[in-house]
């Protein structure tokens, strides 16, 4: 009997710490990405003509974001905006009252337009599906691999990995492109 205990506590230890390498994975993931969206906002402010710009093209901007003039949507909140009950309450209210649900925006986020970019072709020339970026646990895996082998996937999670899909080299960082030129010229020689 205290055997089986042993094994179970030590299995859940193993569990927890391979929980606590997944998170730091991603708490240095999620700091990467909030120093490329200061990078971009330093990059916009930088910009003297940006909104001029996008005045020029027919937007105005509320509360931090940009829309075309006249069409900003009504049951918005910004996350400072939210944090006042008051306030909360009655847009709440209005939104319902309107058929609609209120949405919570920050002002500060770039738009997520990733996720509806039109994706390029597969480059099935390629011999290599899998290139890590061991300093960055990174794995970039390609699309038509990611989706066809969900056991590498999980492995790749299991072992503290971030995984990315990739359809053609451009779609990889630079140094990832020149790691996967070389892996493609040994698979060559």
């Amino acid at each position: 009997m205290a055997t089986d205990t042993d094994a179970a506590i030590q299995a859940l230890i193993k569990q927890v710490e391979s929980l606590t390498t997944e998170i730091s994975g991603i708490k240095k993931h999620n700091e990467r990405l909030l120093d490329e969206k200061k990078d971009m906002k330093r990059a916009l402010a930088a910009d003297p003509d940006a909104k001029a710009k996008m005045a020029a093209a027919g937007f105005e901007q509320i509360n931090g974001d940009w829309y075309p003039k006249g069409t900003q949507p009504t049951h918005r909140l910004t996350r400072e905006e939210a944090r006042d009950p008051q306030k909360y309450r009655a847009a709440k209210a209005a939104a319902a009252k309107a058929g609609v649900q209120l949405q919570i925006v920050d002002p500060t986020e770039p738009d997520d337009t990733h996720r509806r970019a039109s994706r390029s072709e597969i480059d099935a020339s390629l011999k290599t599906t899998l290139i890590r970026d061991d300093d960055q646990k990174i794995a970039y895996m390609r699309r038509d691999v990611m989706a066809s082998d969900a056991r590498q996937y999980r492995q790749l999670r299991a072992n503290g990995m971030t995984v990315q899909q990739w359809s053609n080299a451009d779609d990889l960082p630079q140094h990832m492109q020149t790691k996967l030129a070389l892996m493609e010229k040994s698979n060559d020689a």
